[in-house]
Parts: structure tokens; sequence; C-alpha cells
């Protein structure tokens, strides 16, 4: 039993395995992350504050040990990666320099601009981290994916130019332009062996192999080729660091803690570069939002974009405290952990207590790291994000989204990343307002015959609205209205109506109402509602009735306000009642129909061989608002209404109710439920004071005994009712397929 017992807790081949790879990525996070930060160290406090970079370059590595181990230990994403970064690195360099020059502008000395120095970069930290937490307590970390898909593009691509550009610098010792670029031809073998070793052959061995082993294998020749051949060169350990081959020892021993300096702080100075202040913090939340997602796209993990403001904002909160630097996530080192197989925060708790161990302890092993390997694992982080996003975004992308990459990164080489995303941003959406012109707004179009509205006419009356359903010009639109689809739609409507448009059918009669509905429009620009002047000034000139439905509050004002609504433009809340008022007018203007017809449409005109029924009917009058009958009623009778109008509303569970169908004057309603025996389905409710004549299905019924013939009249009469509807309801069925 013992045995089994010691089995179980006797760790499997995978765990160690694990553990393994765990450890290796940790040794190259916190090689990489302590090498990054002495870069950083060094260009803050540089043009003209080197006296004092042994003493502020603590602050960076500091950074290195709280970033490391809280992003590690909070991220949404488990093998996420911390420490410094270069665009908050870069503006305080500039924040360092200026105030240390006010200062001593105004009388003070070096332990006065040192102090001051240091409190500055400690309250950018403070007010980075603040800016972050709000961000995540307010919940607009989400905001960052609007961003459009070619801009992260272009930031990755740009960010592996930026690694690359970062990898010559350590090479050459300063920054790459154009005049210095002749300087990599210079350089030393034992630079560029191991660089080009470990770089090229990551990228090229990576892509024929997905075994972890060769990241570490192909690292260790590279170390393993600097050292011979420094051997083979004659040079010491001493040589080649004079000769800036290997980095200084450093360590944490000399941090001053931003407290222990306020006596000697000029706060004149630092608040006279809050804004400078309040650019680290802002930069550096874009950069995190930005790295985050550019992770989250390269390594298909979801990111919770909230958490990671929050990890990063405490992280900026406790290095602010201890005087470090602003940092946030970082792309390069934790596509390293995730490159190199890392998948749990173990190997970021690890590289954190790495650091501890290196800057607090074993300064001088770190310094054994050769400058060579790092360059050469810079190029292959550069390497591998520009072929990604340069190669194979080509063949995934359209090229006008794809142009876009190469352009911002071009932009963020030469001006920055923030210059870079903005404009980027900026074309992105000018794209998009260009593509999104050509989208077609116009959901539907239609005449008189193929959109009636919910008012039941009579045979008659529905043949004279088909005569001239050709009158009516309608429209139907959705989506989101702006300049370019709101202009785009005037040219349409124009062409259709205007006598003389070059796109209008010969044939085609001249049309005397034009309806826009607005019922599935979402939102609307200002700048639309010119086109709809234009559209109101073309109807006037055509002679036409512009109709306007289901305007939005936002639109109906703006449609007030220039004047449409008011200069000849008549509006109703729906299509419904839009179509209801057209047909009035077309049955109203009817030429040569019978006032009764165009009008009433009275009972009094019953069909021939029906008048014989009147005796048999039963009058009932309504008041505005009265229920002739309700739902579940039994379906005992037939009304002809013979003036007025009866309403069919449904019951909603809310209590409310909407209108099904209207029936006016000569027409019919509850013969369905007669006909199929059922109960009534709707309310039947007078919309008018109403005046209607009652057939009970009990007087049918002794007809078809005693009259048979008037009850075969009655039924046909009926069918011809539903035939005509059948009619209508197929012509909108038929409209609403194409």
């Amino acid at each position: 039993m013992d045995v089994m017992k010691n089995e179980a807790r006797r760790p499997s081949s995978a765990q160690l395995s694990a553990l393994g790879v765990d450890i290796g990525a940790a040794s190259l996070g916190a090689a990489l992350t302590l090498s990054y930060a002495v870069g950083y160290g060094a260009l803050i406090f540089s043009a003209g504050l080197e006296p004092w970079l042994q003493i502020g370059m603590p602050t960076a590595l500091v950074s290195c040990v709280v970033f490391a181990l809280v992003i590690a230990l909070t991220s949404s994403v488990p093998f996420m990666i911390g420490g410094p970064d270069s665009n908050p690195a870069a503006l305080l360099a500039g924040l360092a320099l200026g105030i240390s020059s006010e200062v001593r502008a105004r009388g003070g000395d070096d332990a006065a601009a040192l102090a001051t120095v240091l409190v500055s970069i400690a309250l950018a930290t403070l007010t980075t981290g603040a800016l972050l937490f709000a961000l995540a307590r307010w919940k607009r970390g989400n905001a960052i994916q609007y961003v459009p898909f070619p801009v992260v593009g272009g930031f990755l691509a740009g960010t592996g130019l930026l690694i690359l550009s970062g990898a010559a610098r350590i090479a050459t010792g300063v920054p790459i332009t154009l005049a210095t670029l002749p300087l990599l031809a210079h350089l030393r073998w034992l630079t560029v062996a191991p660089a080009l070793l470990v770089g090229v052959g990551l990228l090229v061995v990576t892509r024929l192999s997905k075994r972890v082993a060769v990241v570490p294998a192909i690292i260790a020749c590279g170390i393993a080729v600097f050292y011979v051949g420094l051997h083979a060169s004659g040079l010491s350990i001493d040589d080649a660091r004079r000769a800036g081959l290997l980095f200084s020892p450093e360590s944490i021993r000399d941090l001053r803690l931003p407290v222990t300096q306020l006596r000697e702080v000029w706060f004149g100075p630092i608040l006279s570069r809050a804004t400078e202040i309040l650019a680290v913090a802002a930069v550096t939340a874009m950069t995190m939002l930005l790295n985050a997602t550019s992770i989250g796209v390269t390594t298909s993990h979801d990111v919770d974009f909230n958490r990671e403001l929050r990890a990063a904002g405490v992280a900026n909160l406790l290095a602010g405290l201890l005087g470090g630097i602003a940092g946030c996530q970082s792309i390069s080192r934790t596509l390293m952990n995730w490159r190199m197989g890392a998948t749990t925060r173990r190997a970021g708790v690890l590289a954190a207590l790495m650091c501890v161990l290196l800057i607090g302890g074993l300064p001088d092993v770190i310094a054994l790291f050769p400058k060579a390997v790092m360059i050469g694992l810079q190029i292959y982080l550069g390497g591998a994000v520009l072929i990604e996003w340069l190669f194979y975004a080509y063949k995934r992308l359209p090229w006008h989204d794809y142009l876009l990459i190469p352009a911002i990164m071009a932009i963020i080489a030469g001006y920055g990343i923030v210059a870079g995303v903005v404009l980027g941003v900026v074309a992105a959406c000018l794209l998009f307002v260009v593509r999104y012109g050509r989208v077609n707004c116009i959901r539907a179009e239609f005449n008189g015959s193929s959109q009636r509205s919910r008012v039941e006419r009579t045979i008659e009356q529905n043949g004279l609205l088909d005569q001239q359903a050709r009158y009516l010009y309608g429209i139907g639109l959705q989506g989101f209205l702006f300049f370019g689809t709101a202009y785009s739609i005037l040219t349409h409507i124009r062409a259709r109506i205007e006598t003389k448009g070059a796109h209008r059918p010969p044939d085609a009669p001249k049309v005397r109402y034009v309806l826009v509905d607005f019922g599935r429009v979402h939102g609307v620009d200002a700048s639309s509602t010119a086109s709809f002047v234009r559209l109101r000034e073309a109807c006037a000139r055509e002679g036409a009735q512009l109709v306007l439905t289901g305007l939005p509050p936002t639109l109906h004002e703006w449609f007030r306000k220039s004047g449409i609504l008011t200069e000849g433009a008549r509006e109703f809340a729906s299509l419904d009642l839009g179509l209801e008022w057209i047909e009035d007018q077309m049955l109203a203007n009817a030429q040569g129909a019978p006032a009764s017809l165009a009008d009433s449409g009275r009972v009094a005109n019953l069909p021939d061989g029906l008048s014989a029924l009147r005796p048999h009917f039963e009058r009932i009058t309504l008041r505005a608002g009265e229920c002739l009958f309700r739902q579940m009623d039994p379906g005992d009778a037939v009304y002809f209404v013979n003036s007025g109008r009866v309403m069919v509303a449904l019951t909603l569970d809310d209590g409310g109710s909407i209108r099904l169908r209207s029936f006016g004057a000569g027409t019919i309603v509850g013969e369905m439920a007669v006909y199929t025996g059922s109960r009534r389905s709707a309310d039947v409710v007078a919309e008018v004071p109403t005046v209607v004549e009652r057939f009970t299905l009990a007087t049918l019924k002794r007809l078809e005994t005693d009259d048979p013939a008037l009850a075969a009249q009655f039924h046909a009469f009926v069918v011809r009712v539903l035939a005509a509807r059948l009619v209508v309801a197929n012509e909108q069925i038929r409209a609403a397929a194409y």
C-alpha cells in the first residue's frame, strides 16, 4: 500500500516535461525582461542624465519584478508576461530631461533635480495605474474591440519593425536611422553570427517543427557559438563587456523609494508638466489594450480586456509606490513564453522570482547573457510578426484592407505608435464610410398593388385601387442613414418619379404619391436631412405628395427644423396609417367612380340578388370604442358594416392591443368563425360611431332550408369577398419575396 501511495505522489513524465518547459520559458522571460529594462533605464537616464544611471536603473529593474508577478497572477491569459514598455519609457525620458532642466534653471542643485525626476517618474506610474484601474472599473476595456482588424494588424507589423529596430540599436549602441544604418555592416562577427543563428534559425526551424525543445536548443547553440568565438578571439569576459558584447551587472540595491525623496522635491516643475504625465498614462493604456488585442489575435485566446486593465492598473500602482516606471502586458515576452510552450501561470511567476534572484542577489549572472543572443531573439520575434502580417495577411484580407497594414507600419516607424494607430483608425473609418455608402439601404420598393393598408375595402374599392396602384411609389428603408446613403436614396427616387428621369421606364405613369418608410431605420446622421429636403423639392416640382412614415424621434425633430414636415410633406406614425391615407385619397379622387363606392360603400348597395336579405338583418349602432364582439365569443353571426368603421384588435399579454385590420362601410366581418365553427379569435371594436347589420348563423341555416337559392347567393358573395382578399394578400407576398 505504501508503495502505491509513493507511486501516486511521484510526478509523471508529462508533469516533469511541463515543469521543464515552464522553467525554460521563465528563464528566457526573465532574461528578456531584465535586458529590456536595462535598455529602458538607459533610455530614460540619458542625454545629460547619465551620471544618475546607477541610481535610476533600479526604477526599471523593480518594475520587472512587480509586473511579471502581478500580470502572471491576475491576467485573463495564463501565459501573459508583463514588464516595462518602450512607449511610456520614451515619454518618461522626455519628462525626466525636461524636469531636470527646469529644476536646474530655477537654481536647484543636482540632489533636488534627481529627487524631482525620481518622484515624477513614480507619479506618472501611479497616474497610469489609477487610469487603468478606473477604466476597468467603468468596464471600458471592450471598447478596444471596435478598433478595425487591419489597424490591429498594422500595429502588430509596426511592433515587429520596432522590435527589429530595437535589436539593431542594441547591436550598434545608437538609434537606427538612414544615417546610422551603415553601422550594421561593421558589426563584429561575435555579434552577427550568434544573432543570425538564433534569429534566422528559430524563424526557419519553428515553422518546420512544432517541438518545444527546438527553441531552447537553438538559444543554447547561440550562447555556445558566442563563448567559443570569444575564446577563439582571445577575449576575456571583461574585454567583451568593454566591447559592448555583454551587459553590465545591475541590481536594485541603490533603489530610492519616492517617499524618502519628498523633502528635496520641487513640485512646481512637476505640476507644469502634468499634461506629459497624463500623456504617459494615456499612451500606456492604449498600448496595453492594443498589446492584449494583438496577443489574443496571434494566440487565438479569448482576452478579458477589463481584467487586463485591472491587472495592469494594480501592477502600475504597486510599481509607482516603489518608484518604478510604467509598463503593461508585453507582446514580445508573452509570445516568446507562448512559443516556448508555456500554458500556465507558473512560467510567469517563476520569471518574476528569477528576476528577484538575479537583480537582488546574482546581478553578475544576467550580465553573462550575450547581447548577440538577445538580438537574435528579437530578430525571431520581430521577423515572425512581420512574416505573419506582411505576407500571410495578404492572402487573407481584401487588398484595400491589406494596404492599411504596411501604411500603418510605416507611420509607426516614422512617427510613433500613437500617430500610426490614430491615422490607421481614421483611414479605416474612411474606408468603412465609402463601402457603407455602397450598401443598399432600400429594403423594399412597392406600389399600390403590392402593398396595402390593413383597412378592408369592398370588392369595387379594391378594383379602383388596383387601377390607380401605379400612381404610388413607395420604398422601405433600413439600417443607418448618413449623407452617403441618403444621397443614393435621393438619386434613386428622383430617377423613378421625375418625368424626364434617365432611368424611368417610358410607359411608367406619373407618380402622385411618394411614400418613404423609416420603420426599420436604426439611426441617422444630421447631414442626411439635406437629401430629404431636396427630395421634398423634387416631389413639389413633379406635383407628387411626399408621405413619410415611421420617423424615429431624432429624425422627426431634424425634419421639423429643416421645414420638410411643415412645407408639404405628410407624416404618419406607421406605414399602415400612411398607406391608409393614400388609399383614401385615391378613392376620393377616383374618376367616374360612384360616390357611394368611392366614399362609403354602404350596405344599401348590396350585390343584385342579396337585397332579399335585408329583412333578415338586425341593425346595431355602436359608439366609438364600443365592442361588437370579443375574443372567444361564439361565432354565431356575420356583420355587414353599414357606416363607420370597426377594428379587429388582438389583446396582448401586457393588457395592450394591436390593430390587425379595419373594416369600413360595405365590408363584412366575422364570417371566418361562422364558417369554421370556432370561437372568435380577436376583439372587434368600433373605431368611430358605426352602424352594422347582423346576419345570424341561425337565420342562414333556416334560409338554406326555406330559400336555398338566396342562401347559395350569400355563400357565393362571401367566396368573392374571400377571393378578393386572397388576391391582395398574394400580391403582397409576391412583392415581399422579391
